[in-house]
């Protein structure tokens, strides 16, 4: 009893919450929560509790490092899988079944990023995107109805920013769409790339001073943002 007592006093200290006193925040504010209390939730929830990156990732990208870091040190237990298909399109996602083996894997939370860019490459029309990223997120909603899904927006690619496809559509194109699906769907968007630029606006960078001469990689000052847009995107 006087171990218990003295451990209510540490916490209280310290200002912490208890397990059971953030899980029961979360189930009160559930239709409320940021893309981060979300995947938090799933982790106290489970215990661990499995996380699967799915589309358009290369895992060993800064995005992926930044962000899987930064869900590490901000949730409980989670088991990180990954189901990446780098420069995969919503089209080879479809086709290929992608969503089978993400299935299997039976996550309590799919991070999924939008391959604006590679359905830009692929030079497809919106509605064909728009089809098939619905029926991808429709399987897998019905398929794991008790997983957290989130969409999250590519980083901005400088280089590709005024590069037009045949239809006359860049990559910011094919993502909007992406959002409009998830908005259609009620499902959540971690918007990186809009927080991207907004900082960068804030902080007064011109886009080009914050990419390398190739203007597809960040430099170090790109780096810092993108930091900062994958955490304001999650928060």
């Amino acid at each position: 009893s006087q171990e218990s007592t003295n451990e209510e006093d540490e916490s209280a200290d310290t200002g912490k919450i208890s397990g059971d006193e953030q899980l029961k925040f979360y189930k009160e504010n559930i239709n409320s929560l940021t893309a981060i209390e979300k995947i938090d939730y799933q982790s106290l929830l489970k215990s661990p509790a499995v996380l699967t990156y799915y589309g358009d990732i290369d895992s060993s990208s800064d995005w992926y490092a930044i962000m899987n870091n930064y869900i590490a040190e901000h949730t409980d237990e989670l088991e990180v899988q990954n189901a990446v298909y780098p420069e995969s399109d919503t089209y080879e996602l479809y086709i290929e079944q992608t969503t089978t083996n993400v299935v299997a894997m039976e996550p309590d939370i799919i991070v999924y990023r939008m391959p604006a860019l590679a359905d830009k490459v692929r030079d497809i029309g919106l509605s064909e995107t728009n089809d098939y990223l619905s029926s991808i997120l429709t399987t897998l909603m019905d398929s794991l109805p008790d997983t957290e899904i989130i969409l999250v927006e590519p980083e901005p690619v400088l280089s590709e920013m005024e590069n037009l496809n045949s239809r006359s559509l860049d990559y910011r194109s094919y993502m909007n769409e992406m959002k409009e699906v998830a908005n259609d769907m009620e499902i959540q968007v971690i918007s990186t790339h809009e927080q991207f630029i907004n900082i960068a606006e804030e902080e007064g960078f011109e886009l080009a001073e914050l990419y390398k001469e190739d203007e597809t990689s960040l430099n170090e000052n790109g780096l810092i943002i993108l930091q900062q847009a994958i955490e304001r995107g999650l928060t």
